[in-house]
């Protein structure tokens, strides 16, 4: 008895001592895990340097959890990859033997009032080129007519705008309607368009953006258009808006490249989290790649095939669906964020930044991220993926600032 008792005493003080060396040999890592653990339910947060992970929560476990937004990191990698940084959209301009204008869209997410406004200008100084004209015809054939995004639901909230080779405005219309039912444009730069007026008189008095429903986004983007050119002298005897391809009569008259840069582009997408522009960055990479027409299928095969021989991330690593993150159904480890964090580091003044922090967030309903640049002498990567009810990020990130990872000792 007394045996098995001296045996228990050691084999208790040998812990005890086993724990007090590790307690020793690394405090701050302990301290770190003691924070966390009341914060992450059902997640993973991971400090990493440029060559090895730093420290990693839960210890030992690589999930594969939904990124939400973070995954735009990887959709603006591949575009920047495939494209490159200086990469502008063109939009063709054809006219018919019938003094029709046809125009052709390659995927330009930002063909925006403001854009077209230019557009019309540069058209109107044509020489040779007739004011009066017969119509508008679009042709979208870059683009595979059925692109249906994971995630997206039947809505008017923006982030459920449609994709598509022609798109204005994001695909909404930003209104205004006060409180006796009188609707206007909500933004100086766009003209009422009588599709938008109409869909004005069902909302309810306020200030809002909505999505054009699908199957009106033709019509409300030939009313755009033409209301910008009438601006500029021209005249169309007829409203209405078809679509048909270049045909070989046609005449190109003008080509249109878009103010903003890829980079631009990337820096805005980002800043709003629109996911509506990153999945037109992913098509368009499809495309670019694999060939016309885009597809879901030809972007996310290589913004996959970017991830494995480019980054080197292993293809256990993730799971993609889409390319902005509303979808439940992609996956990233903090790892392959990590990887992403490092290739971005280049253009990590395009993110938008908080008290000198640079970061980009996620956000669904459960689900919580946070993926960045902690500042320091030494450059470390942050990532924080939280798949709980409840989200916690900030004060996270409030306790890894708090934090000394200048030693490594993690």
């Amino acid at each position: 008895m007394q045996g098995k008792t001296l045996r228990l005493m050691l084999g208790t003080g040998f812990i005890y001592l086993f724990s007090s060396v590790l307690w020793a040999a690394n405090p701050a890592q302990t301290k770190l895990n003691i924070q966390l653990k009341s914060l992450v339910s059902n997640g993973s947060v991971l400090v990493a340097s440029e060559q090895r992970v730093l420290y990693r929560y839960p210890p030992k476990i690589k999930p594969l959890l939904v990124p939400a937004s973070v995954l735009k990191y990887a959709t603006a990698l591949a575009a920047l990859h495939y494209l490159g940084p200086d990469f502008s959209y063109s939009t063709e301009f054809y006219l018919d033997q019938n003094h029709s204008l046809v125009i052709k869209g390659s995927g330009d997410p930002y063909l925006v009032s403001e854009e077209w406004q230019r557009i019309a200008e540069q058209i109107s100084l044509l020489p040779n080129l007739p004011k009066k004209l017969k119509s508008v015809f679009f042709d979208t054939t870059l683009f595979s007519e059925k692109i249906n995004i994971p995630g997206i639901a039947i809505s008017n909230n923006p982030f459920d705008a449609r994709n598509g080779a022609l798109v204005v405005n994001f695909n909404t219309v930003y209104l205004k309607v006060d409180s006796n039912g009188f609707v206007t444009s909500a933004e100086e730069q766009t003209p009422l368009t009588l599709l938008a007026g109409r869909l004005g008189k069902k909302l309810t008095p306020g200030t809002r953006r909505i999505i054009i429903p699908p199957d009106l986004s033709f019509t409300y983007a030939g009313e755009l258009v033409q209301s910008f050119f009438r601006r500029e002298g021209f005249s169309f005897s007829s409203k209405k808006v078809a679509l048909r391809s270049v045909s070989s009569g046609d005449r190109l008259v003008y080509t249109h490249r878009n103010i903003l840069t890829l980079k631009e582009v990337i820096a805005g997408m980002l800043r709003y989290s629109n996911n509506f522009t990153a999945n037109q960055l992913l098509l368009t990479v499809g495309m670019q790649h694999y060939g016309p027409p885009a597809t879901l299928e030809k972007g996310t095969r290589a913004l996959a095939e970017y991830l494995r021989k480019e980054l080197v991330i292993s293809k256990e690593q993730f799971m993609l669906v889409e390319g902005s993150g509303i979808s439940r159904k992609n996956r990233l480890t903090p790892e392959a964020i990590w990887h992403l964090l490092r290739a971005f580091a280049p253009y990590q003044n395009l993110l938008h930044g908080d008290n000198g922090i640079l970061f980009k967030t996620g956000t669904l309903s459960g689900v919580y991220s946070m993926a960045g640049y902690l500042p320091g002498r030494d450059p470390l990567y942050f990532v924080i993926l939280l798949n709980q009810p409840k989200n916690k990020r900030d004060k996270i990130l409030k306790i890894l600032l708090a934090t000394d990872f200048s030693s490594g000792e993690f």
